[in-house]
């Protein structure tokens, strides 16, 4: 029968190994990178303000009301999906809080479909637009990311994709936050009053004024885009949105959205809740380490006790 010393120091071997066996093979099984997940929950973003002003667009008058107003974007998370990408379907809408029936009080509506790098985020096909007011279904080139940044997000500019102009702008950092005890980055993307009507056809993109000169739709926005840093899921949501008619040379003669839209502490919670069950890269390398480590540390003891130093002085 083996002496005691000899049989701990197999078993010391034995665990050693399997540890370092268990921290070599784990990046093939568990992925570091916080990828977007499949089975997000938390994926509706709803801006509101209760004192918007929108232009009523059937109205030949061109008509404005000032009444809360929500914008809303609505992902969900599609096939085909692997490991690597995932198809995003996103609905935008941007609707009035008033009497009248819902389709009356809807002012846009769109629906976005792309597949995306569940990664970096980054678009990795055009996308396809779905117009439910004005157009035909229509191929977006799109680049940069979206709702969607890159996991362990950095203090960096990104080009983040803006729906009105069909295009992307940067988005700077800002400041660094912590909300419900996340590291949250904000970025803010400031794009300037822009003739939307030089950069895609719409029936809505001009009008004529009453003295007959053409009038061209202007778009500009300050956003800024809270994200938390391991997920690099967006957890929040600030705009304010300017959009008028004006001549070519970007006067402005007809209001059309003024609106400064703000999320719900309750979404943002949501948000920030599902971003704290994607765990953080740089945590499992350190795990990883660790038991790499351990399991070396306990393996050379085992070899060191099997040639018999644990085993003491035989008596004569």
């Amino acid at each position: 029968m083996l002496p005691k010393s000899r049989l701990l120091s197999f078993l010391l071997i034995s665990v050693g190994i399997t540890l370092l066996v268990a921290g070599l093979v784990a990046p093939r099984f568990l992925h570091e990178d916080s990828r977007l997940p499949l089975d997000l929950k938390a994926t509706t973003w709803t801006l509101t303000d209760d004192e918007a002003q929108t232009r009523l667009m059937t109205d030949p008058g061109g008509r404005v009301l000032e009444v809360p107003v929500s914008r809303q974007l609505h992902m969900e998370i599609q096939n085909p999906a692997g490991e690597e990408t995932a198809t995003l379907r996103v609905g935008e809408t941007l609707m009035r809080d008033s009497q009248q029936e819902e389709l009356d009080r809807l002012i846009t509506a769109e629906v976005w479909t792309f597949a995306v790098d569940r990664a970096t985020g980054q678009f990795t096909t055009p996308a396809t637009l779905t117009d439910q007011l004005a157009s035909p279904v229509s191929e977006v080139p799109v680049e940069g990311v979206w709702l969607k940044f890159p996991s362990g997000a950095e203090q960096t500019t990104y080009e983040v994709f803006d729906p009105e102009l069909r295009q992307t702008r940067p988005a700077e950092f800002v400041e660094e936050l912590d909300m419900n005890g996340r590291t949250v980055y904000r970025y803010r993307q400031e794009i300037g009053s822009t003739n939307v009507a030089e950069l895609y056809a719409s029936p809505f993109n001009t009008t004529t004024f009453p003295d007959e000169e053409r009038g061209y739709l202007f778009h500009s926005v300050t956003r800024d885009i809270l994200v938390d840093r391991v997920s690099g899921l967006v957890v929040e949501i600030r705009e304010d949105v300017d959009a008028y008619y004006g001549t070519v040379d970007g006067e402005k003669r007809e209001q059309v959205l003024l609106f400064e839209g703000r999320m719900a502490q309750e979404q943002i919670d949501a948000h920030l809740g599902e971003a704290a069950e994607i765990r953080d890269p740089a945590l499992v390398d350190t795990v990883r380490q660790v038991v790499i480590g351990i399991g070396a540390v306990l393996a050379l003891l085992g070899l060191v006790g099997a040639f018999g130093v644990f085993g003491g002085r035989r008596r004569r």
